[in-house]
């Protein structure tokens, strides 16, 4: 009986490279070092100027390392009730927002994953008209006011955002992949349309809706515009609104004008760094999502892709 001859051996079965080969793996190693750096310095330059003092900021605005860290700013920013209430109102449009826009983007979805549907052919060309042409600004503007009667009220910010077209197409290129026996073997047990969504459809589509979830729920919490459009009680202000006003426009919220100011154990005033009370609340409002993120990462490239086989 002939033997097979024996594969060949590198090292710890490693395939050897050549010179040239880990030049290039060097100097991509390196170059994706620099570029990491360069977008993670200015976060970093950010957070160490709110933790800097007026004092130390003056004599050295350039700052890596503060010598004397210090959270005035956070104390100061978050000494009034503004900053924890725009918190509250971006939290609860974030989270009705994303809640409904998934669910209301995946039904559609649902539905109109199937070609049987009467109507399936309008729909379709209805919802792709509206992801290439837009009404406009003033159109949206006199519908949500006048209309809908919905000026200075928090549903102008969450309504209008329900229906994404790339989302629902994204979750209907999902569920056009499913194989009809699901639902087929489904409908002979008895269970209904919305059994089969709810029990069967949704669990297998999880990493599709956790993507589609974290598109709607980024946009909304950082969405300012909208806001700045029907919002007219600055009560009502979502955080993105009163930190765009404060860093690029000088106009800082009443209540923090109003406020006294810090004062050390001596009763001594406390001058803040204005610089780094901006960057604090800069950080305030970055930090939830980037927390939040590396929760949902590893659903954004199987959520994404899963459905671009077939259209």
């Amino acid at each position: 009986m002939n033997e097979r001859a024996p594969l060949p051996k590198y090292g710890k079965n490693k395939i050897r490279l050549t010179v040239g080969e880990r030049l290039f793996d060097f100097l991509n190693v390196a170059l994706f070092i620099l570029i990491a750096i360069a977008i993670i310095f200015p976060f970093f330059n950010i957070f160490a100027i709110s933790l800097t003092s007026n004092a130390e900021y003056m004599r050295e605005p350039f700052i890596i390392f503060p010598k004397e860290p210090t959270l005035e700013a956070y104390s100061y920013m978050f000494g009034t009730p503004t900053i924890p209430r725009a918190y509250a109102v971006t939290l609860l449009i974030t989270v009705s927002g994303t809640f409904l826009s998934t669910l209301v983007t995946s039904m559609l979805a649902y539905g109109l994953s199937k070609p049987t549907l009467r109507g399936h052919k309008f729909f379709m060309i209805y919802l792709l008209i509206t992801m290439f042409f837009s009404g406009g600004l003033i159109p949206n503007y006199y519908n949500i006011t006048k209309t809908l009667h919905l000026s200075n009220n928090l549903l102008a910010l969450i309504l209008p955002g329900t229906v994404s077209v790339f989302n629902f197409i994204i979750v209907r290129s999902f569920f056009k992949q499913l194989p009809a026996s699901l639902e087929e073997s489904a409908k002979i047990d008895g269970a209904n349309e919305f059994t089969i969504l709810f029990r069967i459809i949704y669990p297998l589509s999880i990493p599709t809706l956790a993507t589609i979830a974290m598109f709607v729920a980024v946009g909304l919490w950082n969405s300012w515009f909208s806001a700045q459009l029907y919002i007219r009680d600055e009560k009502l202000y979502p955080l993105q609104l009163i930190v765009r006003n404060y860093v690029l426009q000088e106009a800082k919220p009443a209540e923090m004008q109003n406020l006294e100011g810090l004062r050390d154990a001596t009763g001594k005033r406390i001058y803040l760094n204005e610089t780094g009370l901006k960057m604090a609340c800069a950080v305030a409002t970055a930090l939830p999502m980037v927390i939040i993120y590396p929760f949902i990462q590893k659903y954004f490239e199987k959520g994404v892709t899963i459905g671009a086989v077939k259209g």
